[in-house]
């Protein structure tokens, strides 16, 4: 049976959320080799510190810069999609891994 225009319109907004979270990686991995590599030696192996766009916005990185740009929108246009079609947030992978 074919998907439903409402099954792909989920389908599309959760392929949306994995790459917003790769965009998110992809931020993270570029600060940590330029402007935050002094944080390197600040973590232990298996401590965990939850990142926010918020700490990369100031970076003069202009590909942090950009990537951080395309990171919020991608996030306003699954929020977007979402309200036009009346998804609820329960419908989507919207929570980290």
């Amino acid at each position: 049976m074919e998907p439903t225009y409402r099954e792909q319109i989920i389908e599309t907004i959760n392929n949306l959320i994995e790459a917003r979270h790769i965009i998110f990686e992809q931020i993270l991995n570029l600060a940590m080799s330029n402007e935050f590599s002094h944080l390197k030696d600040a973590f232990d192996q298996g401590d965990i510190y939850s990142f926010s766009l918020n700490h990369f916005e100031d970076m003069e990185d202009v590909s942090v810069q950009k990537m951080v740009k395309l990171c919020r929108k991608t996030e306003e246009t699954i929020f977007t999609i979402m309200d036009l079609n009346g998804i609820n947030e329960n419908k989507v992978n919207l929570s980290e891994e």
